[in-house]
């Protein structure tokens, strides 16, 4: 252990300590033992910043809250079964990570915020399915700016926008209604080619990288299109009626029907957790009418 942990361990353990006797100060025969017992610290402290510690660990206004929060997964999908995560609220020191055009450019913004947020040990937010990092984007933003949403939405019937608002809290979680085998796959039946098909979900990290490596691919042969969806669907199977080896799986999707390719795709939505986007909107007359609702970049800074 070095110095500087030695050193802040220490510092921990004093405010640990102060803590405790803090809490039995009330009682009259501890009160001599916390008077004696109240030393200052060593030499190697300056005495100012152990009182402003010791200030910021008991005063509320001076400590972020928190709270813990259910992941949509429930943890079947994490080999350590984590189903729920410590996250913190968002501070005006967020709001400069959050408006940081760097990382709103590529892409890594909120990768950023999670990783300052989870205070749950142990954690990589890498690893985190998407639908689970969804529900904590979901957490931090009503827990800082509120349930209130505004939108444009179209109108189904005549394509004509107009301005919604959308309450965060009528959000739920997917049912997860089927539940992969002991390797952690799901199955599904083509309907063209009636093969039987197992694929896995990804973990965030892997989609970011298919993404870059898609716009990679389309910057290098200088074409008009991104392979993302072709490239993310052989991520995701890992076997095509018995066979596994990879050449072969990924010529078969290159070849597959476009029936097929969207069967999987419809599977892969079904079964993977996250938050139910599916929402009820009312246009001006009364209509109602159900569409997915579409998260925008002010979604962290709603209009005054």
């Amino acid at each position: 252990m070095t110095e500087e942990e030695i050193n802040k361990k220490a510092l921990q353990d004093s405010i640990n300590n102060f803590k405790e006797r803090q809490l039995n100060a009330d009682i009259p025969e501890n009160r001599a033992k916390l008077a004696a017992s109240a030393v200052a610290p060593s030499n190697s402290y300056d005495a100012n910043s152990y009182q402003q510690k010791m200030m910021q660990e008991t005063d509320p206004d001076l400590v972020v809250g928190s709270e813990v929060i259910k992941l949509p997964s429930g943890g079947i999908f994490y080999q350590n079964n984590l189903s729920e995560l410590l996250v913190e609220y968002l501070t005006s020191t967020d709001e400069d990570i959050l408006t940081t055009p760097s990382l709103i450019e590529n892409g890594t913004v909120l990768d950023v915020i999670m990783k300052r947020k989870i205070k749950t040990h142990n954690v990589n937010v890498d690893d985190l399915l998407s639908g689970d990092k969804e529900a904590i984007t979901l957490f931090l933003r009503t827990s800082s700016y509120g349930h209130e949403y505004k939108v444009d939405v179209y109108d189904p019937r005549t394509g004509i926008p107009f301005k919604d608002t959308v309450d965060l809290r009528k959000l739920k979680y997917k049912e997860i209604k089927e539940f992969p085998d002991a390797s952690g796959l799901f199955m599904v039946e083509l309907p063209m080619r009636k093969k039987l098909v197992k694929f896995k979900l990804l973990k965030s990290s892997e989609e970011t990288l298919l993404s870059k490596k898609a716009e990679g691919m389309k910057d290098a042969y200088n074409t008009d299109y991104s392979q993302y969806n072709s490239l993310k669907l052989k991520a995701h199977v890992v076997e095509v009626n018995g066979r596994t080896d990879r050449s072969y799986i990924d010529r078969f999707i290159d070849a597959m029907p476009a029936l097929d390719a969207l069967t999987i795709r419809r599977k892969i939505k079904e079964v993977a957790p996250g938050v139910d986007m599916a929402y009820e909107f009312t246009a001006k007359d009364g209509f109602k009418f159900t569409a997915n609702l579409s998260v925008g970049v002010d979604f962290f800074f709603p209009s005054t």
